[in-house]
Order: structure tokens, then sequence, then C-alpha cells
């Protein structure tokens, strides 16, 4: 499952206390600066992932999934420690703005063209527990298929008709665990369905990891499921946390953090990284995949490769810092694969975000640590991703586009309903449709959640939004898919509200008339149903 956090400007000080607090020097003042880079240099791939023979299903039934109460409301964790992202959290929250500072009710000067609502209907639910819901979704031309920790949702993406609903531990035929973080991708260009997940560790040495690829472009039809235990780097016991999914035009790219229990919980080791070529997964053949050390570089995102481009390029964004980690990686899945550290992408430096107020309670909803929740979109040269900071002490979705030739930012801004929303839970998805040569993505889609305490308030919301290439660079205000009618507190009140964990954007591949594939989106996200139950919903929007 997952966490949430926000970030923004910090100050150097408090940067610095952290590290020094640590044990770690700050040359350049700030958290990430303090880890060292080999820039350059091929990064090592001492173990192998062995994929189990894969078992051909077609699940159907909703076995009830084998919720412990001591673990249901886990996040994920965080990548430095939990004492320290309190710390930040607290300090995030002490003296929360009237007004995001430059935000006077509209965007930066440029032409705005947000796409408008098409619809939207309701997702899965959950009447208790399986807090958060960890909502993920894709859609192809037929169907969108939402995934949660409640199961997985096959609807009629026209009409939003659900045809099949099967808990995760139907799907994946496995009940000795309780079974989290689901991811899904459709790959447009082979028409499969990927569906990633974990459970929690039955001992020390084994924790099950479990993937499963559509045997056909109907998500309704059957799948052909791959199980692995992480490799043991050497100790016994490690934690898998918070994979993630993207695809190349080769491979199927996964990512995920690693943590070594201790007496006092776990600490973070590192993050990994690995292809699985699709010619082995999406013929039904098993074999193993070298397992690439990524170091201790944060939370670390895949994309999803909208073109033929032989090498994929993944970014990491550390709770702290003034810079990104971005690494290329080419020729995932073959045996000759390398993944090699780039110059880091200097930002405007950030730190975690404070939590989301709602109107009527002092219980918050959690916004995570400042990492990338969802993959990223690469088109050309250009990588897409969003993170939540800490914006005047308000959480804050922040978006980069970055130049992978030269390790800059090309472009970036801020998503926020109004002034003095707090706006978080955020994922982006890119189209290459009315790009060019030198900015090679053309549209871009939002979704995010959104609460208001102060001008306008309201309980939290699912919003989408987006812009064109050429429009201001801040995105502000959104469609509204849907409005609690009230807090959200199944913990208690002044508790830290377990939220979403991640959502989903993705293009929608179908034409429609005058209107070319690529120019509409579909998005999934988190809605409340009552003070103690969570649903979801999927959303429509599109410039045509």
């Amino acid at each position: 499952m997952t966490t949430r956090r926000r970030a923004r400007r910090v100050v150097p000080a408090l940067l610095a206390a952290l590290a020094l607090s640590l044990g770690v020097g700050l040359p350049q003042a700030t958290w990430a600066s303090a880890h060292p880079r080999a820039e350059g240099k091929p990064l090592p791939a001492p173990h192998k992932v062995h994929l189990s023979e894969p078992k051909v299903v077609n699940p159907s039934g909703h076995a009830e999934p084998k919720v412990r109460k001591n673990r249901r409301n886990q996040g994920p964790l965080p990548t430095i420690p939990r004492e320290k992202l309190a710390e930040l959290k607290a300090e995030a929250a002490k003296h929360p703005a009237r007004q995001r500072p430059g935000r006077t009710g509209g965007n930066r000067a440029g032409k705005l063209a947000p796409p408008p609502s098409q619809g939207s209907f309701d997702g899965l639910g959950q009447p208790c527990c399986l807090m958060p819901p960890d909502t993920h979704g894709a859609v192809s031309k037929g169907y969108f298929v939402e995934v949660t920790n409640a199961g997985i949702g096959v609807f009629n993406k026209s009409d939003g008709a659900l045809i099949k609903n099967v808990s995760l531990a139907s799907f994946f035929g496995y009940d000795t665990q309780e079974i989290f973080d689901p991811r899904v991708v459709y790959d447009r260009t082979w028409n499969r369905w990927v569906v990633s997940a974990e459970a929690f560790p039955e001992d020390q040495d084994v924790q099950k990891v479990f993937y499963a690829v559509s045997t056909s472009s109907n998500p309704t039809g059957s799948f052909s499921v791959y199980t692995f235990d992480p490799p043991e780097e050497p100790a016994t016991g490690d934690f898998y946390d918070f994979p993630q999914l993207g695809l190349d035009q080769d491979a199927v790219i996964v990512t995920a953090n690693v943590f070594r229990p201790t007496e006092l919980g776990y600490d973070y080791i590192g993050s990994r990284a690995f292809g699985m070529a699709k010619a082995d997964l999406y013929n039904g053949r098993f074999t193993d995949f070298r397992y690439f050390d990524l170091g201790l570089s944060g939370t670390v995102a895949p994309p999803v490769v909208e073109d033929d481009n032989s090498s994929a390029f993944l970014v990491a964004a550390y709770p702290m810092a003034d810079r990104l980690s971005l690494f290329k990686a080419t020729g995932l899945g073959r045996s000759d694969d390398t993944v090699v550290r780039q110059p880091d992408v200097p930002v405007t430096a950030y730190t975690v975000p404070p939590s989301a107020r709602q109107p009527g309670t002092n219980a918050v909803l959690d916004t995570l640590d400042a990492r990338f929740q969802n993959n990223s979109t690469q088109i050309g040269n250009q990588l897409l991703n969003v993170h939540t900071v800490n914006d005047g002490g308000f959480p804050t979705p922040k978006w980069y586009q970055i130049n992978t030739d030269t390790s800059t930012v090309s472009a970036g801004g801020e998503v926020t309903e109004s002034p003095d929303s707090d706006d978080f839970n955020p994922s982006v998805a890119g189209s290459a449709v009315g790009g060019t040569l030198d900015n090679p993505i053309g549209r871009m889609f939002f979704t995010w959640s959104s609460t208001n305490v102060t001008s306008t308030p309201h309980q939290v919301r699912v919003k989408s939004g987006g812009r064109l290439g050429t429009d201001a660079p801040d995105v502000l205000g959104g469609n509204t898919h849907s409005t609690a009618s009230t807090f959200y507190a199944p913990l208690g009140e002044n508790q830290v509200q377990r939220w979403g964990d991640y959502s989903a954007v993705t293009i929608n591949p179908s034409a429609t008339g005058t209107c070319v594939a690529g120019s509409r989106a579909y998005v999934v996200n988190e809605r409340q149903t009552g003070t103690d139950s969570w649903g979801s919903r999927i959303g429509r929007l599109g410039f045509c």
C-alpha cells in the first residue's frame, strides 16, 4: 500500500539540520546531494529475478481477502527515517498561508485551454478496511480496468457498466497473506494487459510478488500469472515495497524500494529496477532477468515509453532536495541490458507537504512524502511526471517535463483547484498529439484530490485537468468528478487518515470522428462514500 506528503521551497538550515542529525554531510544543502553518485557508470546487477512457470487462469468470484488489522493501514515505507519524516511534516504544517505565494486566482500569463469533462462513473469501493484503496487503472479501445486493494474491476468504458469484479486473492490464486500495491498498464502496441501486486511476507525467506499478463486484448478473458520471490541481498527478511509498473517497446519495467528489518522497524537499503522481456511474458515463457541496484536514490518511477526509443529513463524525487535523480536504462529485458545514472536534474528546492485539511474535523488526509507515486510518460527526449510538495503551507502537485539529453527541466508548473485549496494524490500522462520537434509532448492530462477549509470550504474532491504544450504552466481549477458530503475519518479524530496512495491517468487510444487518438484521457482516483468508507471515481476528459 502507499502514503503521501507534499513539498516546496526548503529552508537550507532545516535541510542541513536533518542531514546532520543523520550523520550526513550536506555540501549543497540538500538531502539528495548527500548521496554518492556514479554518473556515467553502469549500475550493478548482482542478482536475478527468477519468474515462476506461468499458470493460465480465467479467475472469477470475489474471495474475501485476509485482512490483518495490524497491517491494513500500513502505507509505503518512507526512504528516510519515520521520525525525520514526522518532523518535516510537522514543520510543513506549522504556519499554513492564507494563499499560495504568487497565486492571485489565475494562472501565469499565457494561453489556457483546459480540457472539459466528458463524464464520469463510479469505480470500485469498499465499505470498510483495506485502507487506502491503492487506486490505479488503464484504458483500452473497449474497456477500463481498475485495480484496488479490494480487487480488479473491468468496465465497459463507454457506459461505465461493471462487467467483471474479482478479488486480488481470486485473481492471483493466493490467500496465504494479504495482497496489496496493485498496478495495471495496457500495452497499446501488443494489446495486452499487465497487472502487478505483492503480498506481505510469509516469513523471513518468502515474499510473493505477482505479475499477470492477458492472453488477448480482452481483460475478461484468460491471464498468464507469474510469481517470484525478491532476491535476498544477501540478508533474509528484506521487504520489497511500493513496486511501480512501466513499459517500453521491448520490456515491462518494474521499480521498487527495498527495506531491511531492524529491532525498531525497517531501514531503507535502496531501490531496485528490472525489465521483463515482453517476448517471454506475452508468450507464456518463464525466465530470469537482471535485478539492478539503483542505490539510495529514493522511490524511482519507471516510464511508459510512447515511441520506439531503445532507452527508458527512470526518475526519483527524494523527500527533500533541490534535484531529481535520473537513470538511463537500455535494452531492458535482454541479457546485455544496462542502467546508467545520469547527471542529476536541478529543480527548485522542495520538501515534504503538510497533510490535507478537511472542514469540520481535526482529522487530516495523508499526502505522502514528495515521491513520484506513478509512472512517467516518455516521448522523444522528454520525460513527464508529478509529485506533491509544500508550497507556502499547502500540499501542492508540482509537475516537471525533463529533457533527458541535458538533464534539465524544460517546463514545469503547479496543479491546484484554487489559490487556497489543499491539493494532493496526483498523477499525469502526456500525449504526442500537438507536439513539435522542440516539444514532443503536446497534451497533458492530470488527476488529483482537493479539499478547502478557507474561502470555499468543501470536502475531498476527485479532480481532473490538463494543458496544451502552448498553455500557461500552471493548471488551475479543473473538472470536479466527485465531492464528498462529509469528512473522512475512519481512524478517528486527530489522526492522519490514509488516502489514495496513488491514482492514475491513461491516454484514450480510440479516435472518434474528428477527434484523433491521444486527445482524450481517462482518470481514476479515490473518492469518499462515508466517514469511514471509500470508493473511487473514473472520469473522462479531452480537448475534443
